[in-house]
């Protein structure tokens, strides 16, 4: 993997013996990536390419290769960015990217904006209660191809899961109930 960013620290190189006996060494530095919403990286070097940040001063843009590797210690799991080489940042890893002499001013992008898209659509439903229709809706019947001359037209064939419906002309008449209050007291606690 590569990224491309400027060199903003360089921390001390450390160095020891292994317990084989064999020397190490380990150079850590941070990177600032140049993109719309900066990240900033801590990246490694071990043994002899802690010497490649020597040639770079800070403020330099450079591109890292890398590789990401996660050990589990004590039951929690640590992530290392270690880098296997870094150069001096080519001028297509930095197209579109500021100066850094002239700082991180927007600059206008020929590239579309790294990070999230936005939504094509709303991401809320529109508000208010959606509407029902009213009623019910009776299926329709469904129409069939005109028949050529000499053929008797095509009756609808009844259905025979249909409901019958009422002839609401002939309904009968419902007695209205009437409330009588017989000024009595009532047994509800209220």
């Amino acid at each position: 993997m590569e990224i491309t960013g400027k060199l903003i620290q360089k921390l001390p190189v450390q160095s020891g013996v292994s317990s084989s006996g064999n020397n190490w060494s380990k150079a850590e530095f941070v990177i600032e990536t140049v993109e719309q919403y900066p990240k900033k990286v801590c990246a490694n070097l071990w043994g002899d390419r802690a010497k490649a940040l020597d040639q770079f001063q800070l403020g330099s843009l450079i591109t890292v290769s890398f590789d990401l590797e996660s050990r589990e210690y004590n039951g929690r799991w640590y992530t290392d960015v270690r880098a296997w080489k870094v150069d001096a940042a080519t001028p297509a890893a930095v197209a579109g990217v500021p100066n850094p002499a002239q700082g991180y001013a927007q600059q206008p992008q020929a590239y579309a904006p790294l990070g999230y898209a936005q939504p094509q659509q709303p991401m809320y439903p529109p508000q208010g209660y959606p509407q029902q229709p009213q009623g019910y809706a009776q299926p329709q019947q469904p129409t069939y191809p005109p028949q050529p001359q000499g053929y008797a037209p095509a009756q609808p064939q009844p259905n025979p899961y249909a409901q019958p419906q009422p002839d609401m002309g002939n309904l009968p008449q419902m007695p209205q109930e009437t409330f009588v209050d017989e000024g009595g007291t009532d047994d509800l606690p209220f």
